[in-house]
C-alpha cells in the first residue's frame, strides 16, 4: 500500500489513513454472514458428490427423490422403488 511509505509503523497517532489500513474484512462462521457462506460452503460440497450420482442414475432410466443425498441413495440403493421413493435405505 501506498500509505505503508508515509508511515511504515501502522502506528501513527492521529493518522486515519493508518487506523482504516489495519481493518481487515472477511467472511467467517462468527458472524451471522459468516454462517450463511458456511452453510452454502457446505451445501456446495454435498452437491459435488450429488450431481454426478444423481445424472448416472438419471442416464440408467431411474428418478431419484432429489438431488440432495443422491450419493447415499446410489450407494445404498438396491431396488429401482427405494430409489424413487428414498425409503429403505
Amino acid at each position: 500500500m501506498i500509505h505503508q511509505q508515509t508511515h511504515p509503523d501502522l502506528d501513527v497517532e492521529g493518522c486515519f489513513g493508518c487506523r482504516v489500513s489495519a481493518v481487515r474484512m472477511g467472511a467467517n462462521t462468527t458472524t451471522s454472514r459468516g454462517a450463511r457462506v458456511e452453510s452454502t460452503n457446505k451445501t456446495e460440497r454435498s452437491w459435488s458428490k450429488d450431481m454426478p450420482a444423481y445424472k448416472r442414475m438419471r442416464r440408467e432410466g431411474l428418478q431419484p427423490k432429489s438431488i440432495d443425498g443422491a450419493a447415499e441413495v446410489e450407494k445404498k440403493a438396491e431396488y429401482k422403488w427405494q430409489v424413487e421413493t428414498g425409503l429403505g435405505l
